[in-house]
């Protein structure tokens, strides 16, 4: 009896490992835990043409499109009339990016690193394309999420103050995932709408997004 509780053990310990280390952390050859310059970034996400520590406008610059649409909206207006762009922090890839089997979901993406290292990556794209991404999302990360739902998130556009109200569904990474290289582990969620205020970008009025964030070892 103490062999088969030991042997069951070991096996149920060697699939759960398992399905940890068969969830990856990176999107597009991207991880978080990597080291990766700027450069290498934006060329493994296949982005030729990228500015390097762009000027951005200022904030009084900024602000009548802050005061139209909000602090979130505006930089993304912001982004696209930039382009792609890294500094010393980030790479922002508002446009040139696009997911499917025939490459025609756009997409947004978003990377951060701290002393090189990547820690974390964020891609929007259309709330309408929600349907046709989830089943990517399972055959890479697998199916195995936690499902939350709110069936009342109220959504409203800042600047015709007009309002709607959504169900929004949040997937969470039950088990997350390993960078194979570095063993760092990592968190996975997404969501059909990312924020409660309307979008004013080429994306839609209405954004997902798929996370995927660096578990820190700093603690």
């Amino acid at each position: 009896m103490i062999i088969l509780v030991a042997v069951l053990s070991t096996t149920l310990l060697l699939f759960t490992t398992a399905s940890h280390a068969d969830t990856p952390c990176d999107f597009k050859g991207v991880s978080v835990g990597d080291k990766m310059s700027p450069a290498q970034i934006m060329s493994a996400l296949g982005v030729t043409n990228y500015k390097l520590n762009p000027k951005l406008p200022s904030f009084e610059e900024n602000l009548p499109n802050i005061q139209k649409y909000g602090v979130l909206a505006a930089g993304e207006i912001r982004d696209w009339n930039i382009g792609p762009y890294c500094d010393d922090r980030l790479c922002t890839i508002p446009w040139g990016v696009s997911v499917g089997n025939s490459g025609d979901i756009p997409v947004s993406v978003y990377v951060a690193f701290h002393s090189g290292q990547i820690t974390e990556i964020d891609v929007s794209f259309g709330q309408i394309y929600w349907d046709e991404i989830l089943p990517l999302l399972d055959k890479k990360y697998g199916r195995n999420w936690k499902v939350e739902r709110d069936p009342y998130m109220v959504l409203t556009d800042l600047e015709t103050k007009q309002s709607s109200v959504v169900e929004r569904t949040t997937l969470n990474h039950k088990s997350g995932g390993v960078n194979r290289k570095t063993r760092d582990t990592c968190q996975i969620w997404a969501t059909n709408y990312d924020v409660i205020f309307y979008h004013h970008d080429p994306l839609g009025q209405f954004h997902s997004v798929f996370v995927i964030k660096l578990v820190s070892k700093n603690f």
